[in-house]
This record gives structure tokens, sequence and C-alpha cells, in this order.
């Protein structure tokens, strides 16, 4: 192919890709389409209207501005170039945190909600503003609610708040956690349009930096399950769905043992929630004879994790039998990992007992006793050191204060390797329906993990009963923001963690400029998932440009 002929190929190919706006002006208007260079036949440039606008009449001076502002941008122009003149930037706020979570707080009626107990109470400062400024705190950079206080201006869309206000603001929290908890609960309900048939239930400790009890508060020493021995805590236990949206939660002393809280919480699904029927989905510290009866007393069903070594004889000798283990269920856990159980079933005291055995579990248990044994022999070396220790590294004491270990009780331990035993009163669901109903137990230790981590509730620094409370509705109401918000995006081909969805709503920012005598907002260029976000929340974008006065009508 000649020079000439490439020449002309690529002046066609050109061409044929330009286009550009045409403003014609008539008696009757001016009228705005976009056309399309290109060659015809003959090889001669001409022009084809791709899109017809219609009149500029037709339009506001304001939408014009912002289409062509747009297209600008599209084009990778820097939209500041456009503001021509004196320019000083006077500040910089977040609007992401803003726009998106005042939206999902509107959604479950908790603005109204609020304003109604301030006008109750007769507050005189904002409630719903107060609760809102430590809110999306929480959700972006979790910290003291003097830091919150200091924080405030670099949001968008809140309006100023008093420190004492903030703490003021807690109190009122506590004082109306059951309602704030009920309100969340029907409302996510009718949102989702959901029937709730299953509930999982699990208890976690949360600790403060202290040492200090006072008798009767909530602030008490008790068995950690974070391993901090020596500190006070509460207890703190969660009802959630299968799609971890929250039922409700409870709030006991840290001495409580973990399986006296299951009762309360049997009777307030019954109480503030009138459910009729539902299945209770919890771990094996919830079983006891009287939580059973209180289960089947308020005419729930439950699947509850069975211990297995308190069994009679009889019985675990028929669920160790190993050849009677003739069924298998495979599954994938939550890291997409195939799993594969086999299992029995026998029937007990009214209930079905399901014996369930895996590779992995064994592989598990396994690892576990031998690594109890390395610590044993340390601490054989080392007498003083075991005292009240013993059993727990599979220790034994002999004559003389000696200590050796208990081959005996290691061979017993090496029986229940790999197993794990289910107990539940339902007559309906099959065996693998039921396995994957108790399998769902992990969404719960997830939701703690988000509020221990994530939402960093603990540790904890506030003192009194009514502070404490508050700071634990507050976090509540915050991982329920947060859930509804991943779960409408996570609807969609774009999936978003907890720590990506912060990371997004970070990067929405506005400049405010002040541009000759006008106060101006830009907003930063939109990346990555921001635009489905919005979309998935029904939200507008905001434009590239806006007068700082139209900012609110964006938040």
């Amino acid at each position: 192919m000649s020079a000439e002929a490439l020449y002309n190929q690529l002046q066609g190919a050109y061409f044929c890709v330009m286009a550009f706006l045409k403003v014609e002006r008539k008696p009757s208007g001016t009228y705005l389409r976009i056309l399309e260079s290109y060659r015809n036949a003959e090889g001669k440039p001409t022009s084809r209207v791709l899109y017809s606008l219609g009149k500029a009449e037709d339009y506001t001076p304001g939408q014009l501005r912002r289409m062509g502002i747009q297209l600008y941008e599209l084009g990778g122009g820097e939209v500041k170039a456009l503001l021509t003149g004196q320019i000083e930037e006077l500040a910089r706020y977040n609007y992401g945190f803003a726009q998106v979570y005042k939206r999902v707080f509107s959604h479950y009626g908790l603005d109204i909600l609020l304003r109604r107990i301030a006008r109750k109470q007769k507050l005189e400062f904002d409630l719903r503003n107060a609760v809102l400024l430590m809110l999306l705190e929480r959700l972006q950079e979790p910290s003291s609610k003097r830091s919150n206080w200091l924080n405030q201006q670099e949001y968008a869309g809140v309006d100023p708040v008093s420190l004492h206000h903030l703490y003021r603001a807690l109190d009122r929290l506590a004082e109306n956690e059951r309602l704030i908890q009920e309100r969340i609960f029907q409302t996510g309900r009718d949102m989702f349009s959901q029937r709730l048939d299953v509930v999982f239930y699990d208890v976690t400790t949360l600790y403060f930096e202290s040492e200090v009890e006072q008798e009767g508060a909530l602030r008490q020493k008790g068995f950690s399950k974070d391993g901090k021995i020596g500190r006070t805590q509460i207890l703190f236990c969660l009802m959630i769905d299968k799609e971890k949206n929250p039922i409700g939660y409870r709030i006991f002393k840290g001495d409580t043992f973990e399986g006296h809280t299951f009762g309360q919480a049997l009777c307030d699904l019954k109480a503030h929630y009138q459910i009729d029927k539902v299945i209770v989905v919890a771990d094996r510290g919830m079983l006891s004879r009287k939580n059973i009866d209180l289960t089947t007393e308020n005419g729930f069903e439950f699947i509850v994790g069975e211990r297995l070594k308190a069994l009679p004889r009889s019985v675990q000798s028929a669920l160790l039998d190993h050849s009677a283990f003739q069924h298998e269920w495979v599954y994938s856990d939550h890291t997409g990992e195939e799993i594969k159980l086999r299992y029995k079933m026998i029937s007990h005291e009214g209930r079905k007992i399901i014996a369930t055995w895996s590779a992995k579990r064994a592989a598990k248990d396994k690892s576990d006793r031998e690594e109890r044994l390395q610590t044993a022999q340390k601490l054989l070396q080392h007498p003083s050191l075991i005292d009240k220790k013993a059993g727990r590294f599979f220790l034994q004491k002999q004559g003389g204060g000696s200590y050796a270990l208990d081959q005996e009780k290691i061979a017993r331990s090496e029986r229940y390797d790999g197993l794990l035993a289910i107990s539940t009163n339902n007559t309906t669901l099959s065996v693998p329906a039921v396995l994957e109903q108790y399998k769902q137990l992990y969404k719960i230790e997830h939701s703690f993990r988000t509020f221990k981590s994530h939402l960093e509730t603990r540790p904890m620094f506030h003192w009194t009963d009514k502070r404490i409370q508050g700071h634990i509705c507050l976090c509540y109401i915050a991982f329920t923001l947060q859930n509804y918000v991943l779960q409408k995006i996570n609807q969609s081909q774009v999936k978003l963690t907890e720590n990506e969805l912060r990371k997004t709503l970070e990067r929405m920012q506005v400049s405010l400029l002040q541009h000759n005598q006008e106060q101006v907002c830009i907003r930063s260029k939109p990346q990555g998932k921001e635009a489905v976000l919005q979309q998935k929340l029904g939200l507008k974008q905001l434009p590239p440009i806006l007068p700082q006065t139209q900012l609110a009508n964006y938040l």
C-alpha cells in the first residue's frame, strides 16, 4: 500500500469517528444537534445527525452548563480550568458517608423516631444530628466522642453539635434502646419482604480497659472470650437472621453465664416481636434442659450444638461407632472450600441428635491436642507452674505431688476427633437441611468480628451503665446501616467488603471554593464503584460544579 493510500485511509477513519456539536439559529429558536463527520462513497467529507438535543431554550442555563461540564470532564479536562478569575479553596469535606448513611438512616425511620423522642423530652439540642455525627465517625474511623466532636467539620451535610450534647445523646439512646431495636427489626422485615423463619443467636464478651468492678453494675469480671483475663467486661448477646439482618441484642453483667441469657432472648422474641413460629439456631453453650423447655414453651423450635461428652454412655457409644456413619453430606464453607461430612441420627429424650464427622475437623482436633501435649511436656519440667492447669493439658497428679501424662484421658480424647453433634426438635426438615442451618452460625461470628474490629465496639471507656448501653446501641445502629448498604450493593455484580466500602466512601469528597464573588463546590472525580453504590441506593450523583447553596439537595 502506497503512503498516499495509507494517508487517505487514516483520514477516512478519522472522519468516521469525529463528532461535534452544531448550533443552528433559526427564527423559531436555537437548535442543538450532535453530528458525525465521515467520507461518503465518493470520498468527499460530509456529516450526518447522530442525535438532536432540541431547542436550547427548552433547557435552563444551569442544565446547559452541567452538560457542558460533564462532556468536558469525560474528555479528560480538569474541571477547575473552567473557573476563570480568582480561586481560593476554603474547605474540603467528605460527602460520601453523609450521603449514603443519611439515606439508610432515613430508610429505617430513625430520623423520625429520634425527632419524636427529642420533642417528647423537650430536648434543646438536635438529637438526630448528634447521633448521626457519631454514626458517621463510627463507620469511617471509630474514635472517642471528643474526637467525634473535633472531626465534625470534615463532613458535608452535618450541622454543628456541642461535645456535651454527644454524651447526652448516648443517654437518650440508652433510654430508648428497645424502641430503636424494634423499629430496626420491623422496618428491616418490611424492606426486605422476608419471612422470618430462622433466628441465629450467640453471645460474646466486650471488655473495658479497666479492672475496677462496681457491685451490681454491668461492668464485671468474668470468663472472657477475648482472652482478656482480669479485665472487666459485659456480655453482649446478638440475634440475626440468615441475611445478617439484626433482630435484636441484649446486654448482661460481665459475670453472667452465657447459657443463662438464652431464656430472656426467647421471651423477648415472643413478647416484643410478635413472632409465632421460628427456629432458633445457637451454639452448644446454650444447651440445657431449662433452655430446651423454654424454647418449647414459647412455641419455637431449636437447632443447637450438642455436648457430646455430656450424653449418657449408651448414647455416646452409638454416636462414636464410625461404622454407623453411612450417610454423606457435601457442602462448601464460607471460604469456598468443599467439605465432606459423614453423619448418623438417633432419637434421645424427644429430640433428634445428629452426629457428624469430617476429616478436616479430625485433623484440627488432633493438632489442638498435640499442641496441648507439647505444653504439658514443658509444664512437667516446671511442676510449680502447673497449679490448676493439669486437667486442661492431660496431666494427672501422682503420689508425692508429681505429675504425669494421663494416657487414658488422651486416648479418650482421640475417640472424639472430627465429631460434632447437633440437637433439634424440628420434625419437618431433612438432616442436610438441619446441618445447613447450623452451618450458617458462622454469620453471627462474622457479625461479632464486625462489632469488635471494624466498628471497634471494644475496648470500652465508658463507666456508667447508661453510657455503656448508649455506646452499644450506637454501634448496633452502625452495624445495621452498614449491613444494609452491603446487601444492596452485593446484590449486583459489583461486590464490596466492609473495608472496600469504607475506602469508597472516603474518596467521595467535595472542595468549597471562593470563585470571584461566589462560593462553589467541586466534587472529586468519581472512581471505582461510587456510581453503582449511588444507583443501588437511589442517590443522585453530585454535578462536577455546583453552587454551595445547592449541596444540601444531594445529601
